[in-house]
């Protein structure tokens, strides 16, 4: 054996010792789980026993609140009680056996309010708060903890246990919307507030860190459930709520308009001004919009901002149409054009821009959606002798012109920018987007000669006088010698000549209808042909006896 093969069957060996030795860790490591399971689990229940109140139902949904955020098991088992919660909720009028079952419905709530912090930062427990919550009844008074005489199937009192858990998360409000696992929980509170009450509490609380919340990567959601919620836009549709709508809309608004700028250049944060652009009420909205269009040269520049600033491009008229009073009768003042304010900023900079990452995109979006003549502004500059070979090699701005060339609105216009980069077609031949570039100049170029030739063919079917009507029968040469006899043109002229074998040239055409042995002789067409007018030649033997008839003997 050789000294390879040697090395070679020493390896095998010790690759199996190592298996083996992995094997006997894996055991173990299993071992000391299970140990550390049982060790919890035996804590856990050490933990209930300790805490039992005498109370049978207040025991029991302890220990259904602790064996789900121990495992899966308990937390399926916990889902089925939400569920039971659920049937009581609904048919606790109805179904004597359900009523029965109110206590300890409100028992389960309340303990699972009293733990909701603990509940909403863990994985199991935010699953069952987030089936939970929905099932909170809504008021415009707080519910009392410890307090479950009251009727959760009818609510006369107007108690809200949406404010009882809004009230015991507290100043924790903001770190349970930015926890991963919160997150959810604090959106589906956000669905579950209903009265003015409700919404003043859970603004109170988030105001001071509305900004932080806006940015967090988690609490943007929340914020933005906030902002976008039908409710919470519709809290000043009537007079009576209408002071109480303004500060609310005031703690909310307020921050985020005084650092629209900082919240603009943050990835989270860019989504926020986003929903605020559409759903903001003046003069939230009015501040946010001029503070975008009074920067936007620097915002197209930002990685974040430049998304403002394209959304504003895409979504004017949504923009515009949300934030119009509905309420005047006389004729609405005119919109602000928003692309051109935008475009305004950004005038003389435009190569600088289109070479830019992130600007470059706003500069192809402002060719889309701006004017005709705006878009000729842009064009002049990205056409300029001094910047165009830069443009063309530009690994960003070669998008720029391909977008210009793909949106000129006239001949004009793609005149001009085939005029300035033709010269340059040795550039094109060395850039890696040259071969794009070229393509769609030919293609616009063969759009456009197939606009004029159609545009062409439309003007000379217009012009053209109509074509003589060609005649139902195709001209027909009669052979020579056979006579023809005339027809009758639809003007009742003699019309073309068509020839019939077997007829006599003494046989003569006329326009009155004839009888022949005292019938009409017409042909298909009203083309009627006689035999000579007079009277017909009296009958004679010796017409038989000349005629070529064979005699019979």
């Amino acid at each position: 054996m050789s000294s390879e093969e040697e090395k070679l069957t020493a390896l095998y060996a010790r690759r199996q010792e190592i298996l083996k030795d992995l094997s006997e860790v894996d055991t173990s490591i299993k071992h000391l789980e299970n140990e550390i399971q049982m060790k919890a689990t035996e804590a856990a229940r050490r933990t209930i026993d300790e805490n039992k109140s005498g109370n049978v139902d207040l025991d029991r949904v302890n220990e259904v609140i602790a064996n789900c955020v121990r495992d899966a098991t308990g937390l399926r088992d916990a889902l089925k009680v939400v569920e039971a919660c659920r049937y009581v909720q609904e048919f606790g009028k109805e179904d004597d056996a359900a009523r029965q079952k109110i206590t300890f419905r409100n028992v389960f709530m309340q303990e699972c309010i009293r733990h909701a912090l603990n509940l909403s930062n863990d994985a199991n427990g935010s699953e069952l708060m987030q089936h939970l919550v929905p099932l909170l009844r809504s008021g415009t008074v707080s519910a009392t903890m410890g307090d479950v005489s009251y009727d959760p199937t009818t609510n006369e009192h107007g108690l809200s246990e949406v404010l009882l858990l809004i009230s015991e998360l507290s100043a924790d409000i903001v770190s349970v919307a930015c926890n991963t696992n919160g997150a959810r929980v604090s959106q589906r509170i956000i669905d579950a507030l209903c009265t003015h009450e409700e919404f003043d509490v859970y603004t109170k609380l988030l105001e001071p860190s509305i900004v932080d919340v806006a940015k967090d990567i988690n609490g943007n959601h929340s914020l933005s459930k906030l902002i976008i919620s039908s409710r919470f836009c519709q809290l000043g549709d009537t007079n009576k709520s209408t002071s109480g709508a303004v500060a609310i809309y005031e703690r909310i608004f307020r921050q985020i308009a005084d650092n629209c700028l900082d919240i603009c250049k943050n990835r989270q944060g860019c989504c926020i001004i986003q929903k605020c652009l559409q759903h903001a009420p003046d003069p939230y909205h009015t501040t946010i919009i001029n503070t975008v269009l009074n920067n936007s040269l620097k915002l197209v520049q930002d990685p974040f901002g430049n998304y403002v600033v394209q959304f504003i491009l895409d979504k004017q008229q949504e923009i515009d149409s949300a934030n119009r009073d509905d309420g005047h009768d006389g004729a609405m003042p005119k919109a602000p054009n928003y692309t051109n304010q935008i475009i305004r900023q950004m005038l003389h900079h435009v190569a600088e821009l289109s070479c830019n990452k992130f600007s470059s995109n706003v500069i192809e979006k402002c060719l889309r959606t701006s004017s005709p003549d705006v878009r000729q502004l842009l064009v002049d500059e990205l056409t300029a002798p001094h910047v165009l070979p830069k443009l063309l090699t530009d690994s960003f701005a070669n998008y720029v012109i391909q977008t210009a060339i793909s949106t000129a609105s006239d001949d004009g216009q793609l005149t001009q920018l085939r005029d300035a980069i033709i010269p340059l077609q040795s550039l094109l031949k060395n850039s890696p987007y040259g071969v794009k570039i070229e393509s769609k100049l030919s293609r616009r170029h063969r759009e456009a000669a197939r606009r004029l030739l159609k545009k062409k063919e439309v003007i000379t079917s217009v012009t053209q006088a109509p074509a003589q009507q060609e005649p139902l029968l195709p001209p027909y040469m009669p052979p020579q010698g056979m006579p023809a006899i005339p027809m009758i043109s639809p003007d009742a002229s003699m019309g073309q000549q068509v020839s019939f074998t077997n007829m006599n040239a003494d046989m003569t055409s006329f326009l009155q209808p004839q009888r022949m042995i005292g019938m009409p002789f017409v042909l298909q067409g009203q083309q009627m042909i006689s035999i000579p007018n007079g009277p017909p030649p009296s009958f004679a033997m010796s017409m038989i006896n000349s005629s070529g008839l064979p005699e019979y003997r």
